[in-house]
């Protein structure tokens, strides 16, 4: 449960509303002031003499106390946070039937020849294996076999061996600083998370501080790209979070498009040094003494989108 001055205001406004009623209330049926000290000296009296009062003054005084202990606890009471992701539906992988139906032939006749095992649709109709196969002589020359071969038989296999053209740069530079990164904020005092790939594109770090503030980096990808991260994590914080708001500060590290960047919130910085040196000016702050879990909560809640936004 956390103290908020907007709780504390709601709080006093209702204490203010029930009193009110109450005298109201009081003054019309009973013709007792609650605020009058000589009126509650004369219900004592009657009290300590065992003079009978009307039952529905003391119903009246309970209904009133347990206006203001409900509506109290009403106004501070914690609130359990409803994460509700999406479910992902993927569809199913269809294999190929054209292997296995290749491969028995070749299991069967381990000496056949390679004209065996050529595809159905470029044998000629006029070759034949039912005939028995005569060895042929030495002075005896081969026919000729006019075999059509298409052009594009061995281009598969080319298109196999070429590998797919990829951004070498955060390929390459990912892997070696993300260990420096999450060592940067672990001796900071965050909570370092799983970095998941989002749209594509590999996150560096992924770390959550105190006063649920999540903090996302980057190395060698675009500011613009960094900017569509966040904003898909704030997309699934919007759908399944009712009243907290989680506040994403997001970095990038030697950005291509550093010199032109419009966005001023996405932190920009040369090397991991300089990242070091700022997250050194803004450690983590401790944890609140009326926590009560909320910082456990909200890291299951973080692993949870992550978990979901790694499967988009």
């Amino acid at each position: 449960m956390r103290i908020r001055p907007d709780n504390i205001l709601l709080c006093i406004l209702w204490m203010l509303v029930v009193t009110l009623g109450a005298c109201f209330w009081f003054n019309t049926i009973f013709g007792f002031n609650i605020f009058s000290g000589a009126h509650w000296e004369q219900i004592a009296t009657l009290q300590a003499a065992q003079t009978p009062v009307k039952p529905e003054f003391y119903i009246s005084m309970f209904v009133v106390i347990f206006a203001v202990i409900m509506g109290l606890y009403l106004i501070i009471r914690p609130r359990m946070r409803k994460i509700r992701l999406p479910i992902v539906k993927t569809a199913p992988i269809h294999t190929s039937t054209k292997s296995p139906q290749q491969t028995p032939v070749q299991q069967n006749n381990p000496d056949a020849s390679t004209l065996d095992i050529l595809p159905t649709e470029i044998q000629p109709a006029t070759f034949h294996q039912d005939k028995p196969v005569s060895s042929p002589s030495a002075s005896s020359r081969p026919p000729r076999l006019n075999i059509p071969v298409p052009n594009n038989f061995a281009r598969p296999q080319t298109q196999q061996n070429t590998p797919p053209s990829v951004k070498s740069a955060p390929a390459t530079q990912t892997p070696q600083i993300a260990p420096e990164l999450r060592e940067i904020f672990t001796s900071a005092g965050y909570t370092v998370k799983p970095a998941p790939r989002v749209n594509g594109i590999q996150i560096a770090l992924a770390a959550i501080g105190t006063n649920e503030v999540m903090w996302i980096g980057c190395v060698g990808v675009k500011t613009t790209d960094v900017r569509n991260i966040i904003n898909a994590f704030e997309q699934i914080f919007t759908d399944t979070l009712e009243e907290t708001s989680i506040e994403i500060n997001g970095f990038a590290i030697a950005a291509p498009d550093a010199a032109t960047s419009e966005f001023q919130d996405i932190l920009m910085f040369n090397t991991p040094d300089e990242l070091r040196q700022y997250i050194q000016q803004n450690p983590n702050p401790p944890l609140p003494a009326d926590d009560d879990g909320m910082f456990d909560a909200y890291s299951e809640y973080i692993d949870a989108v992550i978990n979901h936004i790694g499967k988009l």
